[in-house]
């Protein structure tokens, strides 16, 4: 058997004993059930009981091992509607305080009790992302090997979560994969790639070989001048480097430069530039950016990208421009006049700053297995996260031995030592063992992963590491010295990107294409802009310590040009984002009425009251929506928009097991009704069926023809659960702001679930309760959050 069946095999028996549950705590109390019967008879049984129980609740025939995940869910439902008085309804006869009190208490108890008695303790692994920035930063080098490992399955919201993150057979196959596609980048390639620096046009691409390609569309498509050519095309436009994708550049980074200037315009004209495989399209393409090109004087562009593969080019073009084929030299619309380019790289040093950080003062041509034995000891105290036993550096030096004595170079030999540390369970995990002196509390190492997998997602620095070799880590002026250094590091934005990405569903921004007959002014550029002013908004939140009711409203938000015309807000121009304040009255404000969140709450041609609204109460208010019951077939929207899905809801909530639900979840979603599927503002629905032309013929930005019509007007009023009435988003959220416990609440439970990498649970909500008597005395800041978060003894419990 050679070396890599022995590691896949010792990898999947490691990986297996590594991500077992390990039970701990106490056994059930069984008599909790007798003490809440009799109240249950006196109060409940009338409605919960029978084939046609309210609710599809029989509370007859509930079991009561709450053992059981799903029945612990139900009675935590039951006990949080006592709690809130909503049960029994108003109308029905009620149990005094004192009874309501116990038959709380008494349910409560049983709860806390089962949740200790199947506390799993979970290995939890690095997910995708986190493998991939933590071998970045253990070998110093920039590797892209994310997409070569299976998507994480996410749990409670999270990919993060130990709960969700399993082994697989595939699993294993991708990560000894992974990890040679890492040394390959450590080591660096054995010859020094070749150094490009390609200067060029536009017309050197329109030959090839000196026979002229598209040199026929000059005068056409293009329009030839003394310092290069001018192109108008927004849509298809042959300005592929062709001429450089001959070369077969070797994949890395690169420099461009192009010499530009916009004409026939008096303001500026955007340049979009795309990387990869821009002239087939049947392997990586990629957006490097969008530029504003001032009219007239030339300028030059400059940018910095990584062609992933061999043999990649860049494409130049316009946005937003009305295009022509037929008279290119006599056109008069707007375009963009590009001279000299220039493309140069690779970028990267050879070798490789990361050969040289790994290998140290070792001379690889005549090392000894000492050598690698002093390379393992530097590496693996590192890898792991914690320090090593003599012994734990003994098993790869044997691997490394093995492989020297069978005639494979130090070199060879010492990549199978590395290949099996990154694919041993001590890497792929996060091993958190209790502190010697005190078992309910993590030790200093697993703090120091933890603290900087939440903040990086990646691996703790030397500089962590260190204060936990002094065990100083968990005091808690260090901690909060810590939490603001990572702050403050470039690293956290994977904070930003992952926490966000996954709490506001902002991966799922392409899981539905918008309808181009419906919506034909929806474009890359807006997409993109939609996250950008999202994350940002986030991060000015977080950087300035803002309380987490501006995600509800506030007086600002980031725009560039594009989105500002998106949104109808004069006076931003240029596609460079910059922090706007809003005009007084603006819909704006807040996390809501954000394009981003907008179109990740609808699909692609409609919006859904009751999806937006199961949203908002999931993610901003933090309440679970429970699924619809088996025997209730979802609304589907009027296709033809003779009829409104408030119409076809009203119907639906005609049955009373769907209106004790949808009296919750819908409110929000009506509020939301003025926003279409791309977040643009409507006062009436688009439709393909009947309706008024519109007063415009073709779609700003992208030009395309109308097809649409206008449908029925849009109703966005209605009022609460408790009957508080709005009339639109304005109203809805000044009276969502007066929930602002109840929002800091949802928010706080988001972030220690992403923190702590596992689920929270019923016995965890005093602790929430104490982190959130400490925000409340900080106006609930989101960085005061995170301080509290770290504090907590939550986040140092095993």
């Amino acid at each position: 058997m050679n070396n890599t069946n022995l590691m896949r095999n010792a990898l999947f028996l490691a990986l297996l004993a590594s991500s077992r549950l390990f039970q701990v705590g106490l056994a059930q109390d069984p008599s909790w059930p007798t003490a809440v019967r009799p109240l249950f008879e006196s109060y409940c049984l009338d409605c919960h009981q029978g084939d046609d129980a309210a609710g599809e609740l029989n509370l007859d025939q509930l079991g009561v091992d709450l053992n059981d995940v799903e029945l612990s869910r139900k009675w935590t439902l039951i006990h949080d509607r006592l709690a809130s008085g909503e049960m029994p309804p108003p109308d029905e006869s009620q149990p005094t305080t004192d009874e309501r009190r116990k038959l709380i208490a008494a349910i409560a108890a049983a709860i806390t009790n089962a949740d200790g008695s199947r506390a799993d303790v979970v290995l939890r692994r690095l997910n995708r992302a986190e493998y991939e920035n933590t071998v970045r930063d253990l070998f110093g080098v920039e590797v892209q090997v994310k997409e070569l490992l299976p998507e994480d399955t996410p749990t409670a919201g999270f990919d993060n979560v130990g709960e969700g993150l399993a082994v697989s057979a595939e699993a294993i196959q991708a990560y000894l994969h992974a990890a040679d596609v890492t040394l390959d980048a450590v080591f660096g390639p054995p010859k020094k790639p070749q150094h490009i620096v390609h200067e060029t046009n536009l017309l050197d691409q329109l030959t090839w070989d000196g026979k002229p390609q598209l040199a026929a569309q000059i005068g056409k498509m293009f329009r030839k001048t003394d310092d290069g050519l001018v192109i108008f095309q927004s849509g298809y436009c042959p300005t592929n480097l062709v001429n450089f994708s001959r070369l077969r550049a070797p994949a890395g980074t690169y420099r461009g430069t192009l010499r530009v200037r916009a004409i026939q315009s008096k303001e500026p004209v955007t340049l979009r530039i795309y990387g990869g495989d821009t002239i087939v399209g049947r392997r990586e393409k990629h957006l490097v950016g969008y530029y504003d090109v001032p009219p007239d004087d030339w300028t030059t562009i400059e940018f910095e990208d990584r062609l992933v593969e061999e043999g990649g080019t860049f494409q130049p073009k316009c946005y937003g421009t009305r295009d022509t084929r037929k008279d290119g030299d006599t056109y008069p619309e707007p375009g963009i006049e590009i001279g000299d380019i220039t493309i140069e790289g690779p970028l990267e040093l050879w070798p490789p700053p990361s050969r040289a950080k790994l290998l140290g003062d070792v001379d690889i041509k005549s090392s000894t297995l000492r050598d690698a034995e002093s390379i393992l000891s530097r590496i693996l105290p590192i890898a792991y996260r914690h320090p090593v036993a003599a012994s734990d550096v003994a098993e790869y030096t044997r691997l490394m031995e093995v492989a020297m004595a069978s005639g494979r170079t130090f070199e060879e030999s010492l990549r199978i030592g590395l290949k099996a540390v990154l694919c041993s369970p001590a890497f792929l995990f996060l091993d958190e063992p209790q502190q010697l002196s005190d078992s309910t509390a993590i030790d200093q190492h697993a703090l120091a992963s933890r603290l900087s997998y939440f903040l990086w997602s990646s691996m703790p620095d030397t500089e962590l590491l260190a204060l936990a070799d002094q065990g100083t880590l968990s005091e808690p002026r260090i901690l909060r010295q810590q939490v603001e250094r990572l702050l403050n590091d470039l690293r956290a934005q994977a904070f930003t990107t992952n926490f966000t990405g996954q709490w506001l569903d902002l991966r799922e921004i392409d899981f539905t294409e918008p309808d181009a007959n419906l919506y034909p002014e929806y474009d890359e550029l807006l997409r993109v802009s939609m996250l950008e002013e999202t994350l940002r908004f986030f991060q000015e939140v977080l950087t300035c310590d803002m309380s987490v009711m501006t995600f509800l409203d506030s007086d600002f938000t980031f725009l560039n040009e594009r989105l500002a015309k998106h949104y109808g807000i004069p006076g931003v121009h240029g596609q460079a984002f910059r922090r706007v304040a809003l005009p007084d009255g603006c819909v704006r404000g807040g996390l809501l009425t954000q394009a981003s969140i907008l179109k990740v709450t609808a699909n692609g041609t409609n919006t859904s009251p009751v999806l937006r609204g199961a949203w908002v109460r999931e993610k901003l208010l933090g309440l679970a929506v429970p699924p619809p019951p088996d025997n209730v077939s979802a609304v589907e929207p009027d296709i033809r928009g003779a009829k409104t899905l408030r119409e076809q809801l009203a119907q639906h909530r005609n049955v009373a097991s769907c209106a004790a639900c949808h009296d919750k979840i819908d409110p929000p979603g009506f509020a939301l009704e003025n926003f279409d599927p791309i977040g643009g503002w409507r006062d009436h629905y688009r439709t393909m069926g009947d309706g008024k032309r519109p007063e415009f013929s073709q779609s700003p930005f992208t030009y395309a023809w109308i097809r649409y019509r206008i449908g029925l007007p849009v109703d966005a009023s209605g009022h609460t659960e408790t009957n508080q009435r709005f009339q639109d988003i304005r109203d809805y959220k000044e009276l969502v702001i007066m929930q602002d416990t109840q929002v800091a609440k949802g928010i706080t439970e988001k972030v220690l679930t992403y923190a702590t990498g596992r689920q929270l649970r019923f016995a965890d909500r005093g602790e929430v309760n104490q982190i959130m008597s400490s925000l409340s005395k900080h106006d609930f800041g989101l960085r005061a959050l995170i301080h509290a978060v770290v504090q907590s003894e939550m986040f140092r419990r095993p």
